[in-house]
């Protein structure tokens, strides 16, 4: 592996890895909106939820667009979930009204996530200095970091990868329902 590739990657993953450390120890200490006024565990289990479903809302995107021009009887029988979401996306206008719905999924998907785990003001943690904070809390860095890489651009690229595999599950199709309904 390239040296300069290898830096990287190992300083991007100890900023995340960082980032979600001060996440969990904001909640713990009810430093975040949700936290502060409900039990901690409301925020950790709300937070982790709408991570995870933002992967599948980020991911299914990536899939069925990339989808459309593939024959789906090719893949009928070895992935049916993926079958079932491409038959209904790839039918008039669905597939428009699908990224739609999914952009206010992502919408309110986000807003649950800067709810339980964005920091209160004035929020204190580990004695960090006042430069420290400002750029993990105050700026939003530790956020940022935890949405966009374990929400969204990870799902994205895997997904674009492995598009059957990633809808090939009832998390997706329920992803699909969510997003069409909205």
């Amino acid at each position: 592996m390239d040296p300069i590739k290898l830096i990287k990657s190992v300083y991007s993953s100890l900023l995340l890895c960082f980032s979600i450390a001060i996440i969990m120890g904001m909640i713990a200490t009810k430093q975040t909106n949700l936290s502060e006024n409900a039990h901690p565990a409301a925020a950790y289990c709300l937070l982790w939820a709408a991570i995870i479903w933002l992967t599948m809302v980020e991911g299914g995107q990536a899939s069925l667009v990339g989808l459309v021009p593939v024959n789906a009887e090719l893949y009928a029988n070895s992935h049916p979930k993926a079958y079932k979401c491409t038959q209904i996306t790839n039918k008039g206008d669905n597939l428009d009204r699908y990224l739609l719905g999914r952009q206010f999924m992502v919408v309110l998907v986000v807003f649950c996530v800067n709810i339980s785990g964005g920091p209160i003001g004035g929020a204190e943690i580990w004695g960090f200095p006042a430069w420290l904070k400002g750029i993990f809390l105050e700026a939003g860095l530790a956020m940022i970091l935890l949405t966009c890489n374990v929400g969204q651009l990870n799902s994205q690229v895997n997904a674009s990868l492995c598009m059957l595999d990633y809808t090939d599950n009832y998390f997706a199709l329920l992803t699909l329902w969510v997003a069409m309904a909205i």
